[in-house]
């Protein structure tokens, strides 16, 4: 009966097909993620939202080790808002600077031991890429709009064998970082850069109630390039007035 009822009310069919794409389509939009929800949940990981939108400035330090074996080096990272970075890299008595402000970068060569100095200016898109960088560890995956940084979220993907959530970030000259996020607790696990070059983190560190990454792997055609071992981290210091400039 209820067979010869449905062929009889074409009306009622078309009624029940449209009920069921709605549900469905309902049901597609509750589970959907947004470019919003991943970056909420990211930042959630890493701490209270008020906490990070206070920081203007951070220093890394710790050890750069190369993977061939070679010496490890000591490392710094000075980092201002809104894209200000000076990197030191130091092994016995050498030390490279590659230092970028809001306007022009240097690469600064010195001799701890006998005070020699070199500079040489960076080139315009080194100059980009180590601002987009100062940015990218700055913000924490929200960037104001004056910085003009597209992001778009590309859906769900596979990395290293698991799962994760993949946000696309541009930068100015085109600069690209894919961010690749735990889609259970939104920690970053990943980062690919348009030069090739992969990222991956491991451990945490805990400053002021706000997680960041303990190492950092490099890898470069799927070689373990170096690893990065951070020893502290420390969230608005005291910054010299002329810590980006070339007086430094």
């Amino acid at each position: 009966m209820l067979v010869e009822f449905l062929e009889e009310s074409p009306n009622y069919l078309k009624m029940i097909r449209t009920i069921s794409f709605l549900l469905a389509t309902a049901c597609f939009s509750l589970s959907a993620k947004t470019l919003e929800d991943v970056v909420d949940q990211a930042r959630g990981f890493i701490g209270p939202d008020d906490k990070i939108e206070a920081i203007t400035s951070l220093v890394y330090e710790g050890t750069l080790t190369p993977a061939d074996g070679q010496e490890s080096r000591g490392i710094r990272l000075v980092l201002q808002k809104p894209a200000k970075q000076l990197l030191e890299i130091t092994q016995g008595d050498g030390q490279i600077n590659m230092l970028v402000n809001n306007f022009e970068g240097f690469m600064i060569q010195k001799n701890l031991t006998t005070d020699q100095v070199g500079i040489s200016p960076l080139p315009t898109d080194q100059v980009r890429r180590f601002k987009a960088n100062a940015a990218e560890n700055l913000y924490f995956f929200e960037f104001p709009a004056k910085l003009q940084v597209r992001a778009k979220y590309l859906g769900e993907d596979q990395f290293r064998g698991k799962t994760v959530d993949t946000v696309r970030y541009v930068h100015s000259g085109g600069i690209q970082f894919l961010r690749y996020f735990d889609p259970e607790t939104g920690e970053l696990v990943g980062t690919l850069t348009d030069t090739g070059s992969l990222n991956t983190e491991e451990g945490l560190f805990e400053v002021d109630g706000l997680r960041f990454s303990k190492k950092v792997l490099s890898y470069e055609n799927g070689e373990l390039v170096h690893t990065i071992e951070f020893s502290k981290i420390t969230i608005n210091p005291e910054l010299d007035a002329e810590a980006f400039s070339l007086s430094n």
